[in-house]
């Protein structure tokens, strides 16, 4: 569906011709016979660009488990959706959404133990789909299949005319990082935040 553009083009002169005369109006007489007046319009774009990206709040893996072995993956996930909740643009234009690991320098993503001065650190990957332990090993995260950019790893992009899109995203954390680690070391509460960002781009 193709967004028309729409401009409205308010112009307005007034000259005083009449011999009714405003309150601001300005005379010429013998004693002033020249003066002048101030020429004002307005232009309004209905058409203007906005949109709104909709992105979760919070992101809870819950409670880890270590597990007993490391022989075989055990993940846990959790999954969002990324909403174009509004999308007031162009026709030749689209929103991409980036994401990135706000505090990492090694490009991945990860939750730190929290209130101690050498924190453990687990690492986890982001999907641009929803998968489970059953379909994980058919998909590939993104933070393993690109570079990243200034903005992070490309999600998405949201062409005109796609309002209420929604994207799927997964957060996939394996806790074979617990295996063989001191729980009463590593025990707490983690956190971690990811990035989000949004660009306006002109498409084909």
């Amino acid at each position: 569906m193709k967004i028309k553009k729409l401009i409205a083009v308010l112009i307005a002169v007034v000259f005083a011709t009449s011999s009714v005369m405003s309150v601001s109006a300005a005379e010429l007489s013998d004693v002033t016979p020249e003066n002048s007046t101030e020429v004002t319009a307005n232009i309004v774009d209905l058409g203007s660009v906005s949109y709104v990206i909709t992105i979760p709040a919070t992101a809870d893996f819950g409670t880890l488990t270590q597990p007993e072995s490391d022989e075989n993956d055990n993940y846990t996930f959790y999954v969002f959706q990324v909403e174009a909740t509004e999308l007031k643009i162009k026709s030749n234009q689209a929103v991409t959404v980036y994401m990135k690991d706000r505090d990492s320098d090694d490009n991945k993503f990860y939750i730190s133990q929290n209130d101690v001065s050498s924190p453990f650190k687990i690492a986890y990957d982001v999907y641009d789909t929803s998968v489970n332990e059953e379909t994980v090993a058919n998909y590939t995260p993104i933070n393993a299949t690109s570079t990243p950019g200034q903005y992070g790893y490309h999600l998405c992009t949201f062409r005109a005319g796609t309002t209420g899109s929604k994207q799927d995203v997964t957060l996939a954390l394996n806790q074979n990082a617990l295996y063989g680690q001191n729980i009463f070391d590593i025990a707490g509460d983690y956190s971690g935040t990811i990035t989000f960002h949004s660009a306006l781009v002109e498409v084909g």
